[in-house]
């Protein structure tokens, strides 16, 4: 699937600016961005549900036609998860997803929701309502009646997802990012999800994209994305980071001639503490945040410098104490504002 230089406004306010992307069968692309910055509408565009002003859709060779150009809007390869789920409140999961598959004999019906219900982990609810499972259950059956029926041979079928792990605790976060993994790996999907939180997409994504204000503005594998960020809202998007103005380098024992306003970059784990005597940037810890296996601690270091770094919890030091902090040996990277 492709989306071509798509471009959506509302308002004379660009919503979706100029976004081209590919989603590939059996690859997860996600989409980071802040609230606000395009996300829905993009997806939107790409399940067929939303007219572009500009750009176009492919899939398997073939354009696909905008909501204005048919009587139903969207395409029946083409899967789109909202957060709300949709589902039909008073039927068991089963109904819910034995409805997409509605106009095949009834053997093979029974026989697919079955292997879906396995697939996506819900066997044990299949007569409840979706009123009586958790929101983690719920998601999983949208999900379950949005693939239940198989693409012609040498068709693709594209999930979309809109913030699938928003509303998740932590045992079904881990739910959702097998199933995720499944559906890729043993039905060659192409998966597309978009998120806030880039937890989830840095462990489960083949390729990342940074979504901005409509734009796309950085794309590459997760490990691309977090450790060469084009720009500090990519760099903060992504993970906790370290930003410097060039003009306060000093305060680090560091020089650049580059412009005052040029941002350096440090992950907090490329920094680590000192030895008590050993050679380091002198400051005062400010805060203390236990993680569970490693803890972060903030160092004051001067007015307008304070660096993050992590430690196990076992050496961590504690709040107000007088600690170095070391800088990794490596040339400075930058990024843009």
């Amino acid at each position: 699937m492709q989306g071509i230089r798509l471009t959506k406004s509302y308002n004379s306010r660009p919503v979706v600016a100029d976004v081209s992307l590919t989603l590939e069968p059996g690859r997860i692309m996600a989409l980071v961005g802040a609230s606000g910055s395009g996300k829905s509408t993009l997806l939107s565009l790409l399940a067929g549900q939303t007219d572009a002003d500009s750009g176009a859709v492919w899939l398997d060779g073939q354009r696909m036609p905008g909501p204005g150009e048919v009587l139903v809007a969207g395409h029946p390869h083409i899967k789109l998860v909202h957060q709300q789920y949709q589902l039909q409140p008073n039927v068991s999961v089963s109904a819910n997803i034995a409805y997409a598959l509605r106009f095949y004999e009834k053997t093979y019906r029974d026989f697919r929701v079955d292997e879906l219900l396995a697939l996506c982990r819900l066997e044990t609810v299949r007569q409840q309502s979706p009123k009586q499972i958790s929101g983690g259950e719920a998601q999983r059956t949208a999900i379950a009646r949005a693939i239940a029926e198989k693409p012609e041979p040498g068709r693709t079928t594209v999930l979309l997802l809109d913030e699938p792990f928003s509303h998740l605790d932590l045992p079904n976060r881990a739910v959702m990012a097998d199933l995720l993994l499944d559906l890729v790996r043993q039905d060659r999907v192409a998966c597309l999800f978009v998120t806030h939180d880039a937890t989830d997409a840095l462990a489960l994504a083949d390729t990342l994209g940074i979504l901005r204000a409509g734009q796309l503005i950085q794309t590459g594998t997760p490990a691309e994305v977090y450790l060469k960020p084009a720009t500090a809202y990519a760099a903060a998007l992504t993970g906790p980071v370290n930003l410097i103005k060039a003009r306060f380098l000093p305060v680090l024992e560091l020089s650049s001639g580059v412009h005052p306003d040029a941002l350096a970059f440090w992950r907090p784990e490329q920094l680590r503490l000192a030895e008590p005597h050993g050679a380091a940037i002198r400051g005062t810890v400010r805060a203390v945040g236990f993680r569970g296996h490693y803890t972060d601690v903030e160092v004051f270091i001067s007015r307008y410098v304070t660096l993050r770094l992590l430690t196990l919890p076992d050496a961590a030091p504690i709040v107000g104490e007088a600690v170095g902090v070391v800088l990794p040996d490596i040339e400075i990277r930058w990024v843009g504002a």
